[in-house]
């Protein structure tokens, strides 16, 4: 989470700031957290709730469109939040008892809408923020 949104928060809204677009269009698939069974890029709830925030904050006008989840209970979770986050609702992470006796489905386990975070440590974070400082770099000398 906090190397994606560092990396979004250095390259998004500058773009739009930059660019300023009449309508920003996103693609708010969740493929990329941690329990997704394909890409296992670590990504949780709270650094998409984080930059669907960013994207609310510099958008004039916003459209939103669904987008990949391979476990479709994190798709579930995240448009539930994401949601929220769009029509400035608080969506509590407790998912209602009545839902959960009604649909007990494995992936809604634990009861709530945030899983825990991922933090990952040592040398894998440290080549991780390399590249991801090389890349904005990049995108800053390039296109900002």
């Amino acid at each position: 989470d906090e190397i994606f949104v560092y990396a979004f928060s250095e390259i998004v809204p500058p773009l739009v700031d930059k660019f300023r677009p009449d309508v920003v269009v996103s693609q708010l698939g969740v493929d990329s957290f941690s329990t997704d069974p394909l890409t296992h890029l670590n990504y949780s709830q709270k650094g998409f709730c984080e930059v669907v925030k960013k994207i609310k904050e510099v958008s004039q006008r916003w459209v939103a469109l669904g987008g990949g989840g391979y476990d479709v209970f994190n798709v579930a979770k995240a448009w539930t939040l994401a949601w929220g986050i769009m029509n400035g609702v608080d969506v509590p992470d407790e998912i209602p008892r009545d839902f959960l006796l009604q649909y007990p489905m494995e992936g809604f386990q634990s009861g709530t809408l945030r899983d825990r975070n991922y933090t990952e440590r040592g040398e894998t974070k440290e080549v991780m923020w390399e590249e991801v400082e090389r890349v904005v770099g990049y995108l800053r000398g390039k296109v900002l």
